[in-house]
């Protein structure tokens, strides 16, 4: 597996230089335009990424650049004033974390402006509140339709929203995380796959379906007990590990599986950790770890909520991959249409 693995690999990947090299003109170019001063630097353009994926990070990375410049880095008087620097740094920077790349745009412009995210957002019906951390604010931008900006410029204001880029990294198996402290800068991270052609997967069993969960979701397993099973309103339940409570999600329901085991203490919980955020998911059982090569459905089937892509195991049977992203929001969505009706 491990050959099949470097050999995929090295016929696959393509240094991020491909992309790094089209923004030191963008950036004077905009820059100029908009009459501020900015200095790039850019980090790990020799650190590798699968080529499908280089040719679909561009446009994101683009309107992150172009976001950066419009409404992060601000004009050289406003920067005086605040003491900086009249020449703001923009920072593009990639590296390898484990089976993943972490690829950075940092700024340190006037960061996100909290108060007005938020009044934004209860003016748009969002459920928002006061004690939200500044990171569940940030990550408010990436919302459909959301923008603080006054006017739409030609800059970054094109019609493609924060939500776009967030559902292009989504859709590439990644996810996307923000930090800002205000009047110091910010930094969006995009955390990617490798490449899309070879997962470390957990396969697990729900009655007769072999599903597959990404083993960098997967923080552990564990047999759940009665007496850590706790019931919330709406017919939810959590599940409280080690103080911490968690969101459970029962797979054969959000699938609809028939002849599974219904009751959570007969089967196994996996706890998953996506964009910041842990859920028990229970299944029936853990079959083992392995890798897999990754087959996209949506050439041939429509995209179905909560599954990744899909697999073919050694005894040619198909496995589902798991979007361990979208199965929580999906398993609320469910028990509020249920709950609803």
């Amino acid at each position: 597996a491990r050959d099949l693995q470097e050999s995929v690999m090295s016929i696959r990947m393509m240094p991020m230089e491909y992309v790094f090299s089209r923004f030191p003109r963008l950036v004077r170019d905009l820059a100029g335009k908009l009459g501020k001063q900015v200095e790039l630097t850019l980090v790990g353009s020799s650190t590798e990424l699968d080529k499908s994926l280089i040719e679909r990070i561009i446009d994101p990375l683009t309107h992150l650049v172009r976001n950066s410049l419009d409404h992060g880095i601000e004009m050289p008087e406003k920067r005086l004033e605040a003491g900086k620097n009249v020449v703001g740094n923009l920072i593009l920077s990639a590296e390898h974390q484990g089976g993943n790349i972490c690829i950075e745009v940092t700024d340190d412009g006037a960061g996100l402006n909290r108060e007005r995210i938020l009044a934004k957002a209860m003016s748009q019906g969002m459920a928002v509140n006061e004690n939200m951390t500044d990171d569940e604010v940030g990550m408010l931008i990436f919302a459909p339709g959301f923008s603080t900006a006054e006017q739409v410029t030609d800059v970054s204001g094109r019609g493609v929203g924060m939500d776009v880029v967030k559902r292009n990294i989504q859709e590439m198996g990644g996810h996307v995380e923000i930090q800002s402290k205000q009047g110091s800068g910010t930094t969006i991270r995009i955390l990617l796959p490798l490449t899309l052609a070879i997962l470390d997967g957990m396969s697990v069993r729900v009655a007769g379906e072999v599903f597959i969960l990404p083993l960098n979701a997967v923080m552990e397993s564990l047999q759940p007990r009665e007496e850590d099973l706790h019931p919330l309103a709406g017919g939810e339940r959590v599940l409280e590990v080690r103080g911490e409570y968690l969101p459970l999600v029962e797979l054969w329901k959000v699938f609809d599986v028939d002849g599974a085991k219904t009751e959570a203490t007969q089967g196994i919980v996996v706890i998953l950790q996506s964009a910041g955020r842990r859920y028990a998911l229970l299944v029936d059982q853990l079959i083992g770890q392995h890798q897999v090569v990754v087959k996209n459905l949506e050439s041939n089937y429509r995209k179905v909520p909560g599954i990744s892509a899909a697999t073919i195991l050694g005894d040619g049977s198909v496995a589902l991959i798991v979007d361990v992203s979208a199965l929580q929001g999906l398993n609320r969505e469910q028990r509020m249409a249920i709950t609803a009706a």
